[in-house]
């Protein structure tokens, strides 16, 4: 009986450039190669294999006017979203990804010298976000050196570092793959997640046969000496037990995918400390709705940037979102007695600014000692504003885990009469 030929997708190469026919198709010995734009119809957990391009899910234009330098990243979040949840089916087989890394932008400059993270706007850093792998970009660097034989011809020609990989420390389910200097740029996770540094400047047809034939002999070559996999034809001695462990095992990877999509959206909330501008606004929103199961109309409906309602829609309280990496400034809390002004309602409809501040300090501990001005704090009672930073937020959220109606401890803290709220885990108090 021939061998089944490995179905490898090559998704999204025309995404950077490359002038590839649509679905191209082309069969070796080993593999059938499907060249796959952006937008097909097949899930990519159709295939054996995936080899995929860094950042073709997003788009970083700059917006700079006379105002400052801005540079928006727009991000295809719902195809984002579908082809992560394809990943997921992928990595359920015995297939591979591999990520061609080019230049990966973390965070780019948004005026009045502040920056916005954009560190989950395309697949491949999500991969390196779920192994904890920090990024660092550059100019860029031939002096790349592969650690495996199987990639030597391929770093050789397609090598170029532009990103050096920071990984955690004491990692033990990875193989480094390819060096620059005593950075890492390219390595391997459990026999099947590559990294690997790439760059041209030859989008043709032809180079992007020779580079898809070349990673997958280089992949299959190294997967094949690494990993032992027992034959098909062996299965067809079974014990009696196989069939109640894999019925047990089918109930326990239900259970675990509701597990998972409930881990994910705890931990997407803590997203609010690293995020600013629309991606915060964004993820503020959700919280609001699906953790305080509160009524709430964010920026599509109106100017401001969101406002909690009663069931009637009257306004119970209008919210500010800011992200910053200094402190908290007058005019973010002006903004919101402006919006108070703008929908007509009076003072004593409580504000809430809801602030990401000293964003430059990316440890827990040294933001949670970072402090707000007594004149902001004052100034925000004056005029019946709550102040909460993004991290006692989250320290609110984990207080009120077990707590019935979470929002309505929200809006009575808001009615309160403004300051700045403090929350740790023993304390929920507002400092006047």
């Amino acid at each position: 009986m021939a061998k089944t030929k490995q179905k490898i997708n090559v998704f999204g190469f025309q995404s950077i450039g490359y002038q590839v026919k649509k679905d191209l198709k082309i069969s070796t010995d080993q593999y059938e190669i499907h060249f796959n734009d952006l937008n097909s119809p097949i899930a990519i957990d159709q295939y054996d294999g995936l080899i995929i391009p860094s950042g073709i899910f997003e788009r970083i234009k700059d917006e700079s006017t006379y105002m400052g330098t801005y540079y928006e990243v727009y991000c295809k979040r719902d195809m984002l979203l579908q082809r992560e949840r394809e990943l997921i089916n992928l990595f359920k087989k015995e297939a591979w990804v591999c990520c061609l890394v080019g230049q990966i932008i973390d965070e780019v400059p948004y005026g009045d010298y502040e920056t916005k993270r954009c560190v989950d706007t395309d697949l491949t850093k999500k991969l390196l976000n779920s192994f904890d792998i920090k990024r660092e970009s550059f100019k860029g660097s031939a002096a790349v050196t592969s650690k495996n034989d199987e990639f030597n011809n391929y770093i050789k020609r397609w090598g170029i570092a532009k990103t050096i990989l920071k990984l955690p420390y004491g990692e033990q389910d990875r193989k480094i793959i390819a060096n620059l200097g005593n950075s890492v740029v390219g390595i391997e996770y459990l026999g099947k997640i590559f990294f690997l540094p790439f760059q041209t400047t030859d989008y043709s047809s032809d180079n992007a046969l020779s580079l898809t034939k070349e990673l997958c002999r280089a992949i299959v070559e190294y997967r094949q000496k690494r990993i032992s996999k027992i034959p098909e034809w062996v299965h067809e001695f079974q014990f009696k037990i196989e069939e109640k462990l894999r019925v047990k095992l089918d109930s326990l990877l239900k259970e675990a995918d509701g597990v998972q999509k409930s881990l994910l959206e705890w931990q997407s909330y803590k997203g609010i400390l690293s995020q600013s501008g629309d991606s915060l606004k964004d993820n503020i929103v959700l919280i609001l709705r699906t953790f305080f199961n509160l009524n709430v109309t964010d920026v599509e409906d109106f100017k401001e940037d969101a406002v909690i309602r009663s069931p009637d829609g009257e306004p119970l309280v209008i919210i500010e979102i800011k992200g910053t990496k200094g402190g908290i400034k007058r005019k973010y809390i002006n903004q919101i007695d402006t919006n108070r002004e703008r929908i007509g309602v009076a003072v004593s409809t409580p504000g809430l600014l809801i602030i990401n501040d000293q964003m430059n300090v990316e440890d827990i501990s040294q933001r949670n000692e970072t402090s707000v001005a007594d004149e902001q704090i004052k100034y925000a009672k004056n005029i019946n504003i709550l102040i909460i930073r993004t991290l006692d937020f989250l320290f609110l959220i984990r207080s009120l885990e077990n707590d019935d109606d979470p929002g309505n401890k929200l809006i009575s803290l808001c009615n309160q009469g403004g300051g700045r709220l403090v929350v740790n885990d023993s304390q929920i108090a507002i400092v006047t």
